[in-house]
């Protein structure tokens, strides 16, 4: 005649699962996880209900004439208060306390089983509805209070015989002894089970608290990436265009021919720009790689920077090339896009050089490449920080791909920016050196 209570302690319920949310439970579990545990639907409320009618049955076959209906009043005064604040007090949509429900339960229980013993039965119906609604104690009290008190008042009314009452009490006080302790244990089962139930609720919003930290790490991450690409890309172009620009001002004039040749190479750049628009939109590789590979894009990118210069800029490729993939070739790209650049606005140089090399390393590892663009200009002092975000880029690109970049410069003594990159394992190598 005991229940098993999944609720917290102090007669609280369970708290529900939070909203759903990105990584919230499937529909199924959720809606499981959201409905109380209390909350069985019709088939309890039919049962509570057809107990006490067949005790309402009984009493009538079973009691004297003259208690039979007021039994059944009884009875139907325990369902009514079921239906109107046991069941709601269940799922704690009532203010009544679990305390003033119990002193209800006992004041008609234990008149009706006081006249009626056979009534003690009912139990099977009010014993769960103590355990569902109040304390583990209150409920283990009052089921006691149930069993053990009808029958010496029995005895007090000369209603029963004091040897049937001493075995009816001697049966109960079993009862009451095992509910005793199965309630004890069952209390400390609850408590842990509130517990678990916390803990459950606690790391569902910790998960979704990490999904939506997570969302805006990728958000923010996504955001440096592009305003990286763009750094090295667009701004860089648009960069070139207003030098360009500038230059053909003052050519015009002097120099027809040069200025022609730098308004086509400022339809080049604004061209490149535009596909490169069109590729980040597009989320494509870039556009030097698109349809060439990183020794062509790089050649490509250092005779741009020559002819809107008016110096020389070498390229060369040393060792065996390798395949390297699409993430190392945009990030070797870019920074010699971004060192170039660099050469353009702040070098003053007269020769620049752009080297591609790939080393084998010693016991059969798969080594490295090496990107290296020095220049003969006017230098800086490395240790300085910088106006600008090229150099951060540039380092920013060699952690994310696992290698080291290197600033090597001086006031007068030219500028030597050098990425070393490891080689994944098992890349394809060629077997010739190539300088193109």
């Amino acid at each position: 005649m005991i229940a098993v209570a999944a609720r917290a302690p102090g007669g609280a319920p369970a708290p529900t699962a939070p909203s759903p949310g990105p990584a919230a439970a499937p529909a199924g579990e959720e809606e499981r996880e959201e409905r109380h545990a209390w909350d069985l639907g019709v088939w309890w409320d039919v049962y509570f209900t057809s107990v006490m009618a067949a005790m309402a049955v009984t009493a009538l076959i079973t009691s004297d004439p003259f208690w039979r209906w007021p039994l059944v009043g009884l009875m139907a005064a325990v369902t009514a208060v079921y239906h109107l604040f046991g069941k709601r007090l269940m799922l704690r949509e009532e203010r009544v306390r679990p305390v003033v429900l119990m002193v209800v339960l006992l004041a008609l229980c234990l008149p009706a089983v006081a006249v009626n013993p056979t009534l003690t039965f009912l139990l099977v119906a009010v014993a769960p509805l103590c355990f569902m609604t109040a304390r583990v104690p209150v409920a283990i009290s009052t089921v006691g209070v149930i069993l053990l008190v009808p029958m010496p008042l029995r005895g007090l009314l000369g209603l029963s015989a004091w040897d049937s009452v001493a075995v009816n009490l001697l049966i109960n006080g079993v009862m009451v002894g095992y509910t005793l302790w199965f309630g004890s244990w069952l209390g400390r089962i609850i408590e842990q089970s509130y517990e678990r139930s916390e803990l459950i609720r606690d790391l569902r919003e910790s998960r979704l608290e990490v999904v939506r930290l997570s969302e805006e790490t990728g958000a923010m991450a996504e955001r440096e990436r592009l305003a990286r690409e763009m750094h090295d890309t667009l701004a860089q172009g648009f960069t070139s265009i207003i030098a360009l620009s500038q230059a053909v001002e003052s050519e015009m004039d002097a120099d027809p021919a040069l200025a022609r040749r730098h308004l086509a190479l400022m339809r080049e750049t604004a061209a490149e720009n535009l596909a490169e628009t069109r590729a980040m939109v597009a989320a494509r590789q870039p556009v030097g790689l698109d349809s060439q590979t990183l020794e062509a894009a790089l050649d490509r990118v250092a005779t741009r920077l020559g002819g809107e210069l008016g110096i020389p800029v070498d390229t060369a490729v040393l060792g065996a090339p390798a395949v390297l993939s699409n993430d190392l070739q945009i990030c070797l790209l870019r920074t010699a896009q971004e060192a170039l650049a660099n050469v353009r606005r702040h070098a003053g140089a007269g020769h620049a050089r752009v080297a591609l090399e790939y080393t084998r390393a010693a016991g059969g590892s798969p080594g490295q490449v090496e990107l290296t663009v020095s220049d003969d200009g006017v230098g800086f002092d490395p240790g300085r920080t910088a106006p600008g975000n090229g150099l951060a880029n540039m380092r920013h690109r060699a952690d994310d791909a696992g290698g080291v970049l290197e600033v090597d410069s001086a006031p007068g003594r030219g500028t030597s920016v050098r990425m070393s990159l490891p080689l994944p394992p098992d890349v394809p190598r060629g077997d010739e050196e190539c300088a193109p």
